[in-house]
């Protein structure tokens, strides 16, 4: 006998289907449905490097905590509600979660079903990093590259420049901190000796068609500058507060996010504002764009449409129903829970 979750949660994935991929033939939808009756949807993670904002434990509302290094690529705190689901608050990683012998999380982590369903790149606390895959092209995935920059990043480091592909792995050619190296793609291990940074064009992986004629991308050349700006104007005992703040993804390209006026802003890749996704910079602790990307990135790239509301920030609004299906969604979009009606917080302790 079919229970009235079930039907809820069969209604809801043929909801999706017809949105999201309307040429789907029936054998994929029956196919959907088995997949679907016999597994359970994974839920965890979150994302997003310098702090732009000050939190502290008399920001957080009631019933809030405030949790360390778990915001803006993983240096700042957040106020958020303590809960099961919450990565990076020292609870250890238990299934559907991909865990490691030791109880850290493992570096993917998957969602979703075979069709919309995606694995992303985690830390060893849970918390999502740079890089990402459909999750049925995900079975040589790694996230080897993210998250070892991620590893250096939490010692200190704030200017790494490793570069990872979009699925977490490492590029062919690697430079960081003066040197420059050939990479195995899965490892980072060199596959020759490493070269000053200034003979990068000598290594047999250099492509001046990738590269180009230096190693920095655009936001890194961006970022770099404004730090010498930043320490000259130090030096001199003065400070532009006009001076936009820049961040950078794995790969050297734009963050989710970037800073202007005193605005945070959803924008892509290439630095370009998303829609009318923004927020005042003094109340971003929270902002991580991941629903104002799927919406005009992720998703259009693969013929799919986001049939989830965004909140005004760019993150999901962790309370989505479809008629009268009421369910709650986690950090990146996917339902965590259905029920026949949102909870007195509707689900904020999802958010």
């Amino acid at each position: 006998m079919i229970n009235g979750g079930t039907n809820k949660c069969i209604f809801f994935l043929l909801f999706k289907m017809y949105f999201i991929n309307t040429h789907l033939s029936r054998t994929w939808i029956v196919l959907a449905l088995c997949f679907y009756w016999f597994c359970v949807v994974n839920s965890q993670c979150q994302v997003a490097q310098t702090c732009v904002h000050d939190a502290t434990v008399s920001d957080c509302l009631a019933g809030e905590v405030l949790a360390p290094n778990v915001h803006i690529f993983n240096c700042c705190p957040a106020c958020r509600l303590p809960g099961p689901t919450d990565p990076g608050d020292g609870t250890e990683c238990k299934p559907p979660s991909s865990c490691l012998p030791d109880g850290s999380f493992g570096p993917v982590q998957c969602k979703g079903d075979m069709f919309t369903g995606r694995c992303f790149c985690s830390d060893k606390d849970g918390n999502r990093i740079f890089g990402q895959m459909w999750r049925n092209e995900a079975s040589d995935m790694s996230c080897a590259c993210s998250r070892r920059r991620a590893e250096i990043e939490a010692s200190g480091r704030k200017f790494v420049t490793l570069h990872c592909t979009g699925n977490g792995d490492y590029e062919p050619l690697q430079c960081d901190d003066g040197l420059c190296w050939c990479a195995n793609v899965k490892t980072g291990q060199p596959t020759v000796t490493p070269v000053p940074q200034e003979d990068m064009k000598r290594l047999p992986c250099y492509s001046a068609g990738v590269a180009g004629e230096q190693y920095l991308r655009r936001c890194e050349s961006l970022v770099q500058s404004m730090a010498t700006i930043n320490q000259e104007q130090a030096e001199h005992g003065t400070k532009f507060f006009g001076n936009p703040t820049t961040f950078c993804a794995y790969d050297g390209s734009y963050g989710p996010f970037q800073i202007r006026n005193g605005v945070a802003y959803c924008t892509g890749r290439d630095g370009e504002i998303l829609g009318s996704w923004q927020v005042i910079s003094s109340e971003m602790s929270r902002m991580n764009c991941n629903c104002a990307r799927d919406t005009m990135i992720y998703f259009p790239e693969r013929g799919m449409t986001v049939t989830e509301i965004c909140l005004a920030n760019g993150n999901y609004q962790p309370h989505q129903n479809v008629g009268d299906v009421y369910y709650c969604v986690d950090t990146d979009g996917y339902p965590i829970e259905f029920l026949d009606e949102w909870p007195s917080d509707r689900c904020a302790s999802y958010a």
